[in-house]
């Protein structure tokens, strides 16, 4: 019996040892960063220390890092956090998936939480290795401010429109390029072109998708679509050099863009399969295009704000979006709003956010604020402003109060599709952060809507 219970104590011990050891390898790496699945309550060792997940709400996600205990949301457009030598972002969360009509585009999300760790000393992605996917031979600069983001979640005109719920990766607004030998599209690094399918145009018959496998991981894929497929440079099974061009891009039928995904497949995908097993690519783009993950905040003395504007008006930034410290604007959304954005109508080239207490009703993303106001910041040098706003829903009756830096500027009762200006208040900035607070109708019965801010600094 004793010799039994030393047999059985022995292999529960090499268990517990696979377990631990299969638990610190990642599941994929990418360049330098190395993604991990991991359950609430369970521990990986990286970097000498150990890291835990205690707690997943929303969108929100809570890390034990050796002795600091930190919350951060899942990485859709939020930088990664530095702990001493190691770097970490969450790439994805079960709750963001349930966000999702197309599991299988979070097809890598096995457990609670998806995490990505990597030493704090070395880039994401070498430089010397990676380029970023649009070249700047035409002087190209990216905002990242369009609304088709990482997994970003589509309104409903969205939704209906594209069919789908989410976006597969990261666009970018190539308005300017749309048809043209202009703002060239990049091999991210060396690789092989795996597929090249234009055989189902858009409506207007110029629509390309091109498919590269990746040379120093074969596990790795680019998707690059919306490309123009009279300029393609490249054919199925060329190999390509880091930068090297491939085409340029046309868009869809309203807005001239590249749709551009990381995918990690086992075996090669077809074109009809780019919207699986996407990696969550958003700081690494970040970091090639910013030559840093520092995300220096942006402030401004002078504005003029756009919400929910046709996509090929403003370069798709329809200002939906939480407010992310490098953008210097944006919404304070908390943990109730999965989504992490408010929500927006568009009516031609027009368009305008749509607040209620209750957004995107009727839909996986339905929350509820707690509070009856939102706040739309601004980074700002202190000193005063003059601003107004210009409030209404383009389609719908609204109710809105306004105030902007704890001055009311009014209260507007509004009818169907009716738009009025506030008027121009001057107000002071004391903490740097020029603060737009819009009250909405506690009994969700009237929505409120706001399309434009303008702003300048009087002295």
């Amino acid at each position: 019996m004793t010799k039994f219970l030393f047999i059985l104590f022995v292999l529960l011990g090499f268990a517990a040892d696979a377990k631990s050891q299969n638990l610190n390898t990642p599941d994929f790496t990418w360049g330098d960063a190395s993604y991990f699945n991991i359950s609430i309550g369970e521990s990986i060792v990286f970097g000498n220390k150990e890291i835990k997940l205690i707690k997943v709400e929303n969108h929100f996600n809570w890390l034990k890092i050796g002795e600091d205990t930190i919350c951060i949301k899942v990485s859709r457009r939020t930088l990664p956090v530095q702990i001493g030598n190691i770097r970490v972002f969450v790439a994805d969360n079960k709750n963001v998936k349930s966000l999702s009509a197309e599991s299988e585009l979070h097809g890598l999300l096995k457990k609670d939480a998806l995490i990505c760790l990597s030493d704090a000393g070395l880039p994401l992605l070498d430089p010397n290795k990676y380029f970023f996917p649009v070249s700047f031979n035409n002087g190209f600069t990216w905002s990242g401010e369009e609304d088709s983001y990482m997994f970003s979640y589509f309104n409903s005109t969205g939704r209906n429109l594209l069919k789908s719920t989410v976006n597969p990766g990261i666009d970018f607004d190539l308005q300017d390029a749309r048809g043209l030998e202009k703002h060239w599209i990049a091999a991210i690094e060396n690789s092989t072109v795996v597929g090249v399918e234009n055989k189902n145009p858009d409506k207007t018959g110029t629509d390309a998708c091109v498919l590269l496998q990746s040379e120093s991981q074969p596990d790795i894929y680019y998707a690059y679509h919306h490309l123009y497929n009279k300029t393609l440079e490249v054919k199925k099974g060329q190999k390509l050099l880091r930068g090297e061009i491939i085409g340029t891009i046309w868009g869809d039928e309203n807005w001239g863009h590249l749709t551009f995904s990381v995918i990690r497949s086992d075996t090669i995908p077809t074109i009809a399969d780019c919207e699986k097993n996407v990696v969550n690519c958003f700081p690494q783009i970040f970091e090639l295009y910013y030559k840093n993950l520092d995300g220096f905040p942006k402030n401004f003395t002078k504005g003029r704000i756009f919400f929910g504007k046709n996509r090929s008006q403003n370069g798709n930034q329809k200002n939906t979006l939480s407010f992310e410290p490098y953008s210097g604007k944006g919404w304070q959304l908390e943990k109730w709003n999965t989504a992490d954005k408010v929500d927006l109508v568009s009516k031609g080239n027009e368009g305008n956010v749509r607040l209620s207490k209750t957004l995107f009703a009727g839909s996986k993303a339905k929350c509820t604020n707690p509070e009856n106001w939102f706040d739309y910041e601004i980074n700002v040098h202190n000193g005063a402003y003059r601003i107004r706003a210009k409030l209404g829903d383009l389609i719908m009756p609204s109710w809105q109060k306004i105030d902007f830096e704890g001055v009311n500027a009014g209260t507007f009762s509004l009818s169907d599709g009716e738009q009025k200006w506030t008027n121009e208040r001057i107000v002071k900035v004391n903490d740097g952060k020029l603060t737009i607070r819009i009250y909405v109708d506690e009994n969700n019965e009237k929505v409120a809507g706001i399309s434009e801010i303008v702003f300048q600094r009087a002295y």
